[in-house]
């Protein structure tokens, strides 16, 4: 029986203490601080507040100055007059600016994160502490609970006058109204000024801005990155598309030509003049291409005349010309050669093109001219 005892007592203890772990789990959290930790006298700055929550606790948060509706003025005088050991104490410490909407910073679960901002305006000197404090509901409770922050803000507002030299004048029966230097001097010496450079450093007033800083840098280095990359892509498809294609040889071009020439049977058709004029255009063009003569412009014996410093086999010299008078008479005298001499022409044109087209040393060692008549003895 006893040891039944102590088992109950063990249960109900850790059925308490969760009970306890849950509703502090359900208990905000709040922190409080001021955008800058010293300011001079009617300069205005941030009050932020930042509450950690669940989503069905309901919270309240502060009011300052004209916040506070005349009933609610008139409640908050009232409850202070109730207060046995209620000091008067002054409400003008502060003058809202701004008052901001709560933002939702993250939500993780039943967990929201919370921001609430002021912007306020200092009316007094010194030293301003201020706790941070939000109203919340708690469960099963009808009245709400205050819950403060467990690290107090604090401002230092400096007076006007340690920076304004109207402290200092004096009347002068000579020179009127002046700055008296000497007394100026002498405050500076024993009682200094508290300035910015002076005061502790706090990470709080700057965290945004590197939070924020580093995010627009990461993301605007991301967008660079990536802005040169797509340039470059850009470029290389477009000096791909733009490259110029090698250009094909002239001898390779002719040779294709009379291929296609050959394929038309123009003259077997009784075309005679369509099948001259084709042949020795591809004859001028070659010729226009392997020695820069300006051939397709030229009559036969300009053509004739042009290549004669021209170092060209003998033999291939004369088929050319071969052809091109023969042409002349199909052209200009309708003359009609028989399927024998059409043929001829045509192996001339084929073989002129096949000897005098660029060779290299390898290619050209031991290779002789070949002409009709080499032709039909192999």
């Amino acid at each position: 029986m006893r040891v039944l005892h102590t088992i109950r007592l063990l249960l109900l203890t850790v059925a308490m203490l969760a009970t306890v772990t849950m509703l502090r789990a359900d208990e905000p959290v709040v922190a409080g601080h001021f955008s800058t930790d010293s300011v001079e006298i009617g300069d205005q700055f941030e009050y932020i507040l930042t509450i950690e929550k669940d989503r069905a606790t309901e919270i309240g948060v502060p009011a300052f100055g004209d916040m506070l509706t005349r009933e609610q003025q008139s409640q908050l005088n009232a409850r202070k007059a109730e207060m046995s050991t209620f000091e008067e104490y002054d409400d003008d410490l502060f003058e809202l600016v701004e008052n901001y909407p709560i933002d939702t910073l993250k939500v993780e679960g039943r967990r929201l994160y919370l921001r609430k901002r002021y912007r306020l305006a200092a009316m007094e000197t010194g030293d301003m502490h201020l706790r941070p404090a939000i109203l919340y509901f708690a469960k099963n409770r009808d009245l709400p609970d205050t819950l403060y922050g467990g690290d107090t803000a604090t401002l230092h507002v400096a007076r006007y006058e340690l920076y304004d030299t109207t402290s200092f004048l004096v009347a002068d029966p000579m020179q009127g109204v002046k700055v008296d230097s000497l007394k100026a001097m002498h405050y500076l010496r024993t009682e200094g000024i508290t300035t910015q450079k002076d005061l502790p450093f706090v990470f709080k007033e700057i965290q945004d801005y590197v939070i924020y800083g580093t995010i627009i840098a990461v993301v605007v280095a991301l967008l660079v990155w990536l802005c040169v990359v797509l340039l470059a892509r850009y470029i290389a498809r477009r000096a791909e598309r733009v490259k110029p294609q090698p250009k094909i040889p002239a001898h390779i071009v002719a040779n294709k030509a009379l291929v296609a020439l050959s394929h038309r049977k123009l003259w077997q058709n009784g075309k005679f003049k369509q099948y001259y004029t084709s042949l020795t255009q591809i004859l001028r063009v070659y010729i226009s291409e392997r020695w820069g003569v300006g051939a397709l412009e030229m009559t036969t014996d300009e053509i004739i005349a042009a290549l004669a410093d021209v170092d060209i086999p003998r033999d291939s010299r004369m088929e050319l010309v071969a052809v091109l008078r023969t042409a002349d008479m199909v052209k200009f005298a309708k003359a009609q050669p028989d399927g024998e001499e059409n043929e001829a022409c045509y192996t001339r044109a084929y073989y002129f093109v096949e000897n005098t087209k660029p060779v290299t040393d390898a290619e050209s060692s031991g290779k002789g001219e070949i002409t009709i008549e080499t032709k039909i003895n192999d």
